[in-house]
């Protein structure tokens, strides 16, 4: 009897260490999972500046770190935030107006929680693609002071998604938007850049001409190179 109750003391020990983390948000209701992953050879305890990223929707943090982000070299530690809906497969970021502001303030606590969690060099950098770039651009107006910089990838923010939403600008925001993109259009990623200039943001685009999965082909040399001077800039 005892050897089977250390078995499934055991397992569920198991269990619960390999288990990704999550963090709960009370006031919204919400939960949210996240990966950590590491450059180079540091560690849990290493002071770190903090990049945090948003995969697509109907993507996965892990495979978005395997497919977008596995090139990045200078010493940081990646936070990959797990979208908290389910689609396609995979998961998924909010993209109706009444759903930004909940998922949007969860976001905002969640990663202050994990700068106080983990030792952090500076205000973490944010990165979003597609559905997690509408976020990135929300996080923009909203939570701008929370970010030393906010990069989205082929995303879109419009009046109609903001809403009334006050803006409280702070980092600097660099987009980029392929011009043959036929899942969020060019022209969407253009006015989000324009809305979040008329709000006090500092704000800029960079466009090329792929498509919606610039991130990973064409772009991703650039987008690295930005991730890692960003991150570079704050030790």
């Amino acid at each position: 009897m005892k050897k089977f109750l250390l078995i499934v003391a055991v397992l569920a020990f198991a269990q619960w260490w390999f288990k990704d983390p999550s963090i709960s948000i009370p006031e919204d209701d919400v939960s949210l999972g996240y990966i950590v992953k590491y450059t180079g050879e540091n560690g849990r305890n290493d002071n770190l500046p903090m990049l945090v990223a948003l995969h697509g929707n109907g993507d996965t943090a892990k495979h978005f770190y395997e497919t977008a982000l596995d090139l990045v070299k200078t010493p940081a530690r990646i936070v990959l935030l797990k979208g908290p809906l389910s689609y396609s497969g995979g998961d998924a970021w909010p993209y109706k107006a009444e759903d930004l502001s909940r998922y949007g303030n969860a976001v905002n606590e969640a990663v202050g929680q994990l700068a106080l969690k983990y030792p952090t060099q500076g205000k973490p950098v944010l990165l979003g693609f597609s559905g997690g770039a509408i976020m990135a651009y929300y996080q923009a107006v909203k939570y701008g002071n929370s970010y030393s910089y906010i990069l989205p990838v082929s995303g879109e923010l419009s009046k109609a998604l903001l809403g009334d939403e006050s803006a409280n600008p702070g980092a600097g925001v660099h987009a980029y938007h392929g011009k043959s993109d036929s899942v969020i259009s060019f022209g969407s990623g253009k006015n989000a850049v324009k809305l979040l200039q008329a709000k006090g943001v500092r704000a800029t685009l960079t466009e090329f001409a792929g498509n919606h999965l610039g991130i990973f082909t064409d772009m991703k040399p650039e987008i690295t190179q930005a991730i890692e001077e960003k991150l570079a800039g704050l030790k």
